[in-house]
């Protein structure tokens, strides 16, 4: 709504958002019908539909497989068997339990790897357990999970556009961490899928704006102006001072608290420990 109120869902502007549940590929993101209606805010459900043509959401890619889907049910028919939980039917698995299923079996390979190759004795080294298992590919469920160098994972994502009937969000482009690209989600009969630009016939410009006058140059950097330059020197001057204040400050309590911490002999601790 304060996108529709600054005059921003023209179609000369485009908004991101971030969805961490995974959203299959190829198929509608799962956030309701008509995501765009607000309760309580009838009055302006066209002026946020109208904002939502210009929104991309950004979520992980969940590439369905039938390892997946076997697990998925058995997840599901568990929650309602033994936690009175029934999941609807479009809803995926809590990607946190997703998470907790990878991150066990990944520390089963390496665990299986490190008493075949070390013994049992290094079983208990974590962090040896840790660095083994950076830098590597697993395939669980018929997906890849990959961990870069420093042990953090390597996702692949997926862009998610407002269909053209307004009623929910789907896949629209995918990004491949391996390949390091972007490649379009195809339709079923093998085209590919095109992001449509609200009021646009192309993608709106990667524009700069220019400071005082001036033309922006070519790399898009911008040329400051006297006062700028003025205004920056005065805030490090009063940076300056307030930290040698702090300082200061800090040395005059430090000083009239110590005499009441320090001259504890710490033999009269050691009992203690």
């Amino acid at each position: 709504m304060a996108a529709a109120e600054l005059g921003m869902t023209n179609g000369d502007y485009v908004f991101y958002a971030f969805d961490y549940y995974d959203a299959p590929i190829g198929e509608s993101l799962p956030l309701g019908t008509r995501p765009w209606m607000i309760d309580g805010l009838n009055d302006h459900e066209e002026e946020a539909k109208l904002a939502y043509r210009s929104l991309f959401v950004v979520s992980l890619a969940n590439v369905k497989t039938p390892e997946h889907d076997r697990f998925s049910q058995d997840v599901k028919s568990l929650a309602a068997r033994q936690y009175n939980y029934t999941y609807s039917e479009n809803e995926n698995i809590n990607p946190f339990a997703m998470s907790e299923y990878y991150a066990m079996k990944i520390l089963g390979v390496v665990l299986n790897e490190t008493v075949t190759i070390d013994g049992v004795a290094a079983a208990s080294d974590g962090a040896g357990l840790s660095k083994r298992m950076w830098n590597r590919t697993y395939n669980i469920l018929g997906r890849q999970i990959v961990l870069d160098e420093n042990g953090d994972r390597v996702a692949d994502w997926v862009v998610n556009q407002l269909d053209p009937g307004g009623n929910a969000f789907r896949p629209v482009l995918q990004w491949s961490s391996s390949m390091k690209i972007f490649t379009a989600v195809t339709e079923e009969d093998g085209t590919p899928r095109q992001i449509v630009w609200y009021n646009r016939t192309s993608l709106p410009a990667d524009r700069t704006f220019p400071a005082d006058n001036h033309d922006s140059t070519d790399s898009g950097t911008q040329r400051g102006t006297p006062a700028v330059a003025i205004g920056c020197s005065f805030m490090a001057v009063i940076l300056l001072v307030a930290i040698v204040l702090a300082v200061f400050y800090r040395k005059i309590i430090w000083n009239k608290l110590r005499p009441a911490g320090f001259g504890i002999p710490p033999v009269l601790f050691r009992n203690e420990i």
